[in-house]
């Protein structure tokens, strides 16, 4: 277990040290890492809205699995997702270890023959996100061997790491034209997560909780952004990075009102 979580270690400094606009596909190469890790058939990144339905938003090996089961099959029934949307639990967790007072052996075995065609009927989720809007999680799938308890607590070590990277994948612009801006100025994919942080008015004390680091690497990182954009604040620096096309409002166009200023 030590080997495998250096192993993720360097993937999270070779992602967080490159530019954005030079990154290869890096989720594919996670969800591969989190197959060979687990002994994985395949490894998904699955969405699901409060109403229970649910889309798989990456997959390694590509279209391993359809998008949803054939068929009419109620989410509420999937013994994993009970356990999740009913407890509201955050850590991760396999499908046999599901108690039966939420999932009945029934609908266990219902799920595993739904399964069974693709080799992904043993499951075990790393959740990303558990809210009221939606619930995020990578889940690793492979045939009959149930996972161990040492599998388990590596995926609770993991979970920060996932948690991080997924967070700095959404950041990370979906235009090329921008994606090659921030390649020139140097910006690795931390320094834009914090960058897009910074841009909704957070302070190094509240970036600092939101990615997981003390207030004193956000000020290390603030400082690597103001010189690599050439400015002397934050409030300078979210004005350049718009200037750049590195930040794009919600809306879609840039606000003429004067950004908020930061304390």
């Amino acid at each position: 277990m030590d080997k495998q979580y250096v192993t993720w270690l360097e993937f999270l400094g070779t992602v967080l040290q490159e530019p954005l606009g030079m990154c290869p596909p890096y989720e594919e190469q996670l969800l591969d890492l989190l197959n060979q890790s687990f002994n994985g058939a395949c490894s998904t990144r699955n969405v699901v809205a409060p109403t229970w339905d649910t889309r798989i938003l990456a997959c390694w090996p590509p279209r391993y699995i359809p998008d949803e089961p054939p068929g009419d099959f109620d989410y509420r029934e999937q013994p994993l997702l009970r356990w999740y949307m009913l407890t509201g639990q955050r850590e991760p967790q396999t499908l046999n270890r599901v108690p039966d007072a939420l999932a009945s052996n029934r609908l266990k075995q219902a799920w595993e023959e739904l399964a069974r065609p693709w080799n992904v009927n043993q499951q075990m989720s790393i959740p990303l996100q558990v809210g009221p809007d939606e619930q995020v999680s990578y889940l690793v799938s492979r045939p009959d061997l149930d996972f161990t308890e040492q599998e388990l607590a590596l995926a609770k070590l993991l979970q920060p790491i996932l948690s991080g990277l997924a967070l700095h994948f959404r950041f990370a612009p979906a235009d090329p034209a921008a994606c090659l801006q921030s390649s020139k100025q140097g910006l690795t994919l931390r320094e834009r997560a914090i960058l897009s942080l910074l841009s909704e008015g957070l302070t190094a004390e509240s970036l600092g909780r939101r990615l997981n680091i003390s207030p004193r690497t956000v000020e290390k990182h603030l400082q690597h952004i103001y010189r690599k954009l050439d400015v002397g604040d934050r409030l300078l620096a979210v004005q350049r990075a718009y200037e750049l096309g590195l930040l794009t409002p919600k809306n879609g166009t840039r606000p003429n009102a004067e950004p908020r200023r930061f304390t």
